[in-house]
């Protein structure tokens, strides 16, 4: 029987372990890092970059890459950098796997695969496996307090329609201004933004056991195609992927 894969999911963060999935070209807001648990994968950047054989990756945020990892374990973190440092970049021979540190996150990633990490410890073994591959990501410089705020707001309506009018009316800003300092502060445009919100509380919906039909619906897609087109092009891989993983979701405050 083919092993399931795990997912472990917070708000702006996940970690999946399990059976590698090849992807097709795609990019999205998160931080990716990528971990070869039994061997080394391939990996390249963009739809014409050369092909790089290796046992550990980061992928800066909207960097467009693709995985090749045929008969792989692989482990991943998804992180959401909303006020990414303007250096990070893509790593596709990354070394922090054979940094002392990281053997805690191995072990984790071990017991994951055998169904033996609650979610606390995997949030545990996601933020040492951070502090290892960019220590300094989650200490940036420059926040800007209103965009906490709307970005706030949005973790606690993923499925509200909203529009940059009324977020910007929340923290007391114009328009304009607003989308240009968001988009500044978080290196992405609002809509895709709300767009990976929504796709996240889908993952969730399917975590407490609805079906993807519901799960679209209650995201705030019109449909499960238009959900489908939108995981795909953000993720690489179709949905239905989440039925051979076991989920475990922890919400914001729990």
């Amino acid at each position: 029987m083919p092993q399931r894969g795990s997912l472990f999911l917070w708000h702006g963060r996940a970690l999946v372990v399990g059976p590698g999935i090849d992807s097709s070209p795609h990019a999205h807001f998160a931080m990716q890092l990528t971990f070869g648990i039994d061997k080394p994968f391939r990996v390249r950047l963009g739809k014409e970059g050369a092909w790089t054989e290796t046992r550990a990756a980061l992928f800066a945020p909207n960097q467009a890459h693709q995985l090749d990892c045929r008969d792989s374990l692989l482990a991943h973190i998804f992180v959401e950098l909303p006020q990414r440092q303007k250096t990070l970049a893509s790593q596709v021979e990354a070394g922090y796997e054979r940094q002392p540190a990281f053997a805690p996150v191995a072990a984790a990633i071990d017991a994951a695969r055998h169904g033996a990490l609650d979610i606390d410890a995997a949030e545990g073994a996601l933020q040492q496996w951070l502090a290892c591959a960019l220590p300094s990501a989650s200490t940036p410089a420059g926040y800007d307090e209103r965009i906490g705020k709307a970005l706030a707001w949005i973790a606690a309506h993923p499925a509200e329609a909203c529009t940059g009018a009324q977020l910007a009316e929340r923290v007391h800003l114009s328009e304009s201004r607003f989308t240009h300092l968001f988009c500044q502060q978080t290196g992405l445009p609002l809509t895709r933004y709300l767009l990976w919100t929504r796709l996240l509380d889908a993952v969730a919906a399917v975590a407490r056991g609805e079906n993807m039909t519901q799960a679209a619906h209650r995201a705030g897609f019109a449909d499960l195609a238009h959900m489908s087109r939108s995981f795909r092009a953000t993720f690489g891989v179709v949905p239905s992927e989440l039925h051979k993983m076991t989920i475990a979701f922890k919400p914001p405050g729990g």
